[in-house]
């Protein structure tokens, strides 16, 4: 039962009972003032401040811990939905395979690995994705020189794409390149095959109708993280995975981290209907995702958490800025049939903005899912608190309606007239309040 639902219900039976002491007191013919005397004092002796302040200063005091953690609370009152959530729904393999992303292997077919990358990183440069800035900065680092390309379009959970001298270009999945055209080599999938089940992430590249290679990356999954992960299972979390990925990779992560489910190859609308299924078997649920990429399953979820942004992140996103032409390469990419060098017809088309409808309610440091766990426990303690407090509110009040409603006169017990009843309630609220700093 929820806070506000239990201060309503008390706040009616306050004044059925402040009615019901009253209505005594006529039966028993005493005079008009006393009678309302009376109804007052029951009403003033239970007034909700005690139950109205049982909450507010603990969800404060839990907020200033998860400071102390590097956590961003955006929304105080949400830490009551985090502490009753069942499950903890992961949005991307990636948020589990939390070590540094790198490039672990390039396959070309028919191309040299550096007209592959440079290749992959002149579609890239229009997508923010991690795995996009990654290719990036490896072409830019190899002093690769990067090709004008128009009409960029991404497409999420497949890939992205954009027109390079007249070509269509494509780094995705196998899936989405195959139903684009492409002719992709059975040993081609059967090492990607093969790499996903070591927990390698295959991505495809083609120029028009053929396929141009792979681009392996690696993330690897730290002990730490999957520590946190078992952490937040005792925690009494369930864990769920919801990843655009193939069987393999999915079935690797779990192998890997013992999570409970694990949904595979889900585009975002998929993932936001996964979510309102699993809300309508009245589950809580909390949803780490990407603000960007993830706003319908976000909308979806009753606790939306999302990672801060790696400090290095800034740095690169600066150093980006004050060189911004792509640097021709140091090896050798000649004019090659397969990836010809006319500049295009038309301009760069720029990509739109998106507008954040959704935000996050909280925000952990980047990848720590250790973090999450102490404030899922903090959370809980918190509620437990102030669950412990709210009894505590009502006995004491309860106790106060007593002599207030004058039915203990006949025992020697004073009556407790109205502005007695009305100090006693704010002593009461000052005593809940000091419990408060027990969380």
């Amino acid at each position: 039962m929820g806070h506000s639902l239990i201060i309503k219900l008390w706040q009616a039976f306050v004044i059925l009972a402040a009615f019901g002491a009253g209505y005594w007191q006529w039966l028993q013919q005493v005079p008009l003032v006393t009678m309302l005397a009376t109804g007052l004092s029951v009403l003033l002796a239970g007034l909700p401040l005690p139950l109205i302040a049982s909450r507010p200063l603990v969800m404060y005091r839990i907020g200033c811990r998860a400071e102390e953690l590097g956590i961003k609370v955006h929304k105080k009152g949400i830490l009551s939905e985090l502490a009753s959530a069942s499950t903890l729904v992961l949005a991307h393999s990636r948020f589990i395979t939390s070590g540094e992303p790198f490039i672990a292997e390039l396959r070309p077919e028919g191309v040299t690995q550096s007209a592959l990358l440079s290749m992959a990183a002149s579609v890239e440069a229009g997508s923010n994705h991690p795995f996009a800035r990654l290719i990036c900065r490896t072409a830019a680092d190899r002093r690769l020189r990067l090709q004008p390309a128009i009409n960029f379009n991404e497409y999420p959970g497949q890939g992205v794409e954009a027109i390079i001298s007249r070509i269509p270009v494509r780094v995705g999945t196998a899936a989405w390149l195959k139903e684009e055209g492409a002719d992709i080599s059975a040993e081609t999938l059967t090492k990607a095959d093969q790499l996903s089940l070591k927990g390698m992430i295959p991505l495809f590249v083609s120029s028009g109708k053929y396929s141009k290679g792979l681009i392996v990356i690696h993330r690897e999954i730290t002990f730490d993280t999957i520590s946190a992960l078992h952490r937040l299972q005792k925690l009494k979390l369930k864990l769920m995975l919801l990843t655009g990925g193939n069987k393999r990779l999915a079935s690797y992560i779990k192998k890997q981290t013992n999570i409970n489910e694990v949904r595979f190859e889900l585009f975002p609308e998929q993932k936001a209907r996964e979510l309102h299924l699993m809300r309508t078997r009245k589950a809580v649920i909390a949803l780490l995702g990407d603000m960007e990429l993830d706003r319908e399953a976000m909308e979806a979820a009753d606790v939306r958490i999302d990672w801060l942004p790696p400090p290095e992140e800034n740095k690169q996103a600066e150093s980006a800025g004050e060189n911004p032409e792509a640097i021709e390469t140091e090896e050798a990419v000649g004019p090659d049939p397969d990836f010809p060098e006319d500049p295009p017809q038309a301009d760069t088309a720029a990509k739109p903005e998106t507008t954040k409808s959704t935000k996050a309610h909280i925000s952990v440091p980047h990848g720590d899912f250790l973090a999450l766990a102490r404030l899922r426990k903090r959370a809980s303690v918190g509620m437990q608190i102030a669950a412990q407090q709210r009894m505590i509110a009502i006995f004491l009040c309860l106790l106060l309606m007593v002599p207030a409603a004058n039915v203990l006169t006949p025992f020697g017990v004073p009556f407790l007239d109205p502005i007695l009843a009305i100090l006693a309630n704010l002593l009461v609220t000052v005593f809940i309040l000091l419990l408060s700093f027990r969380a």
